[in-house]
């Protein structure tokens, strides 16, 4: 089957659709660039929303219980009972759509391991560490990613952790890590020309930027150390928050600023008013096993990036674009010293060999070429 040369092939798409923008939905784009008609199967909550992006494949929902219903005794095992029921109607849904390709990205559940037949190939997009969130028992989601495997005829993982995880199944199994759309953000450095123009912002304090969700994997204790070091800094954190109390208050101070949840098209001027991004992750398999999108945008911006020691964020060290630190005291040390001596074209330079379209679309014509033997 040769899987880029027709207009007129299918894609479909299982997995959450509503969210921030993400892997899946660059996955889409590219398909889509490439003369694809795509499918997505998801489920949704009634107030859920797609992030705005300019490409929009063929998106099939079914919708879940309100919130509500689960909260209250009379109606919570009713709930959960259609929760299933949306569920196994999304997974049949896309296993029984007509595609040519059929990629499954969602965390391996129990319906995973009932694949049949299917008129395409079918590819396993292993985003993450799914067992390490334990969101069930980390040996239930191991044996239905297994089976998973099994069924796949190929596996996308994002990073090498995975790749080792995932070494059983070596033959199958394709290091496609995450990427950037950059013409998007490669857009913050025209802004930031405009700003530096401006004798107002050219005198106003460095900004130090994170863009993403802050939950049980942020390191609000290293940030907030990293804030005291830098009293002059304004540290802007964008991005929703399920942070516990506790750590919450490691981001109690005057120069840390909350900005919340931003669209994605506004997320090119944030970065050009930063002087340097962060991503600072406590390190676990988890974490271990992440493609920080985050990098790759960071850097189409033009803006250098401190990162904490991630192993997919290490093999893009580079002085003046990516540098890592765990220590609060090294960590601020190397901020100060991007702001003074980043490179913009060398961080430019990196991300542009990362676009997504570089990332998904030999991926899939290594489909091709394996289904047509």
């Amino acid at each position: 089957m040769k899987l880029m040369q027709s207009k007129s092939m299918r894609g479909s798409l299982y997995g959450f659709w509503n969210v921030i923008a993400q892997r899946p939905h660059h996955l889409a784009g590219a398909l889509l660039r490439a003369g694809w008609q795509v499918d997505t199967f998801s489920q949704r909550g009634m107030r859920d929303r797609a992030p705005p992006l300019d490409h929009r494949p063929a998106v099939h929902y079914r919708t879940l219980p309100p919130g509500r219903l689960y909260r209250s005794s009379l109606t919570a095992s009713l709930a959960r009972r259609y929760q299933r029921h949306v569920e196994h109607g999304v997974f049949s849904d896309f296993t029984s759509s007509q595609a040519d390709l059929f990629i499954y990205y969602h965390r391996p559940h129990e319906y995973a391991a009932r694949i049949g037949a299917l008129p395409g190939p079918l590819v396993y997009d292993c985003m993450d560490d799914w067992a390490a969130f334990g969101y069930v028992g980390a040996g239930a989601v191991q044996e239905w990613e297994q089976r998973l495997c099994e069924r796949a005829d190929r596996i996308w993982v994002v990073s090498r952790h995975l790749q080792e995880k995932l070494s059983d199944w070596k033959d199958k199994v394709r290091y496609v890590p995450n990427g950037v759309d950059y013409a998007h953000f490669a857009r913050a450095r025209d802004m930031r020309a405009q700003l530096e123009a401006d004798p107002q912002t050219r005198t106003r304090a460095p900004r130090l930027i994170y863009i993403g969700s802050l939950e049980h994997w942020f390191d609000a204790r290293l940030v907030g150390e990293v804030a005291g070091r830098l009293p002059d800094w304004l540290i802007q954190v964008v991005g929703p928050s399920k942070l516990a109390e506790r750590q919450r208050a490691w981001l109690d101070r005057d120069n840390i600023h909350f900005l919340g949840k931003k669209d994605y098209h506004e997320l090119p001027s944030l970065l050009a008013a930063a002087s340097v991004a962060m991503i600072p992750f406590l390190l676990s398999d988890l974490i271990r096993g992440t493609s920080p999108i985050k990098l790759y945008e960071y850097l189409a911006a033009g803006v250098p990036v401190v990162s904490s020691s991630m192993p997919e964020v290490l093999a893009h060290v580079e002085p003046g674009a990516v540098v890592c630190a765990d220590d609060p005291t090294e960590f601020a040390r190397l901020v100060e010293e991007c702001a003074a001596s980043g490179n913009p074209d060398r961080c430019q330079a990196i991300a542009h060999k990362c676009s997504w379209d570089s990332r998904f679309l030999p991926a899939v014509h290594d489909i091709g070429r394996a289904t047509s033997r």
